[in-house]
């Protein structure tokens, strides 16, 4: 009982340390990168395939997140998870929550 208990515990800190890991290289790209917020702009974004990778935060409305993922796993974008829309937003720039961010290709 005790190894399946460490085991276990083991698991979340890697599964932890993963998820800080993926929420550092979104605070990354979010300073550094040009960016569109919000789902209109991002889905416009990947129809005129402008968008690299598309961050969707994992308490958005379900219809939204599995329109956006189908539509960027389509278009061969990178789809990333933030914890949480307010999250996405704040860190963002916006004063309200966010379902989705899109970063833009660079233009060489």
């Amino acid at each position: 009982m005790l190894l399946v208990y460490l085991r276990l515990h083991k698991l979340q800190a890697v599964f932890k340390l993963k998820k800080m890991k993926t929420e550092q290289k979104i605070l990354t790209m979010l300073k550094d990168l040009k960016k569109l917020v919000g789902c209109r702009q991002v889905l416009r974004g990947l129809s005129e395939d402008t968008i690299r990778c598309v961050v969707v935060a994992e308490d958005a409305d379900g219809k939204i997140k599995s329109h956006l993922v189908k539509t960027a796993t389509a278009k061969n974008v990178k789809v990333l998870y933030a914890p949480t829309m307010d999250w996405l937003g704040r860190n963002a720039g916006i004063d309200v929550g966010a379902a989705t961010v899109g970063f833009l290709k660079s233009k060489e």
